[in-house]
């Protein structure tokens, strides 16, 4: 088990939660927690699947927060962006749908979800393999996003330096993970009322190596060169995973409830208090 921070090298920490006899810990130097699993650095499973793809999840649950996004974020008539990790395509498809100036580019390490992205969603700008050996032009994109991508990584920096320089001056990289803090809470909560239940989700110790916050996120983005983080709150993903029928409606309304709930609160503290599940950051370069 891994017991160096992935952030800072220090190896002092203490131990938040115990997920399935997987310690996850916090730094005691920088305060980053992560998993001390040892995952794959490019762990290729997530897309192997082979009874098919949930569609309703990957495709209909999405439309809501990609449409959110680039209506927030895409006002420009024309552009750039990649989406690095970009799984089936649905993303790079909504874009190509909705803002034709602008130039889409996905790139994913599963070869069967390229396959789909390109057979099925009719991607021919969706490539194979890891980014950092793709031999993108410097400065050529405005937008870069990492959707549910970075808490996989072991290791971020090398991406995320890649990535900045992939970046035109002006543009920024858009990265959405967990926020922790509402997470760990969520997760004790499960195991004080249910206990600890194997196969159950709590904080995803074998997938989410590394779990941020929002002054973890700003020491990553600074390490890598990064001017500035802010934070943004967009909308729920429209289902709840595992959960079908009358449960899955109220599943929804209630993750709606709370997004409002989150983002009001949000702008009352003058964005100081972030209590939404899910983490929006936009890592400005010069």
């Amino acid at each position: 088990m891994n017991q160096t921070c992935y952030l800072c090298g220090s190896q002092k920490n203490k131990t938040l939660f115990v997920e399935n006899g997987i310690p996850i810990v916090r730094c005691l130097n920088c305060s980053h927690a992560f998993s001390t699993y040892e995952q794959d650095e490019h762990y290729e499973g997530y897309w192997d699947d082979e009874t098919g793809y949930d569609l309703d999840w990957w495709d209909v649950a999405h439309r809501d927060i990609y449409n959110d996004f680039i209506g927030k974020f895409l006002s420009a008539p024309k552009g750039k962006i990649l989406d690095v990790g970009c799984g089936l395509g649905f993303f790079v498809k909504t874009i190509g749908t909705t803002r034709p100036g602008w130039e889409a580019v996905g790139y994913e390490i599963s070869e069967k979800a390229v396959k789909f992205a390109r057979e099925k969603n009719g991607l021919k700008q969706v490539f194979p393999g890891i980014v950092q050996d793709s031999g993108l032009p410097k400065e050529s994109f405005d937008i870069i996003t990492l959707w549910d991508v970075i808490e996989h990584i072991p290791k971020p920096h090398s991406l995320i330096q890649y990535l900045f320089g992939l970046l035109k001056p002006g543009g920024f990289l858009f990265v959405q993970t967990p926020n922790f803090p509402v997470q760990l809470f969520k997760a004790n909560l499960k195991v004080a009322l249910k206990g600890m239940q194997e196969g159950g989700h709590y904080l995803e110790a074998k997938d989410h190596i590394n779990d941020y916050t929002e002054k973890t996120l700003g020491l990553l983005a600074e390490q890598c060169g990064f001017s500035s983080v802010e934070f943004s709150i967009l909308k729920p993903i429209a289902s709840v995973s595992g959960v079908s029928g009358p449960k899955a409606k109220l599943g929804v309304f209630l993750k709606k409830v709370f997004y409002y709930g989150t983002l009001m609160l949000w702008y009352l503290t003058f964005k100081k208090v972030n209590l939404n599940l899910t983490l929006f950051a936009l890592l400005k370069k010069k």
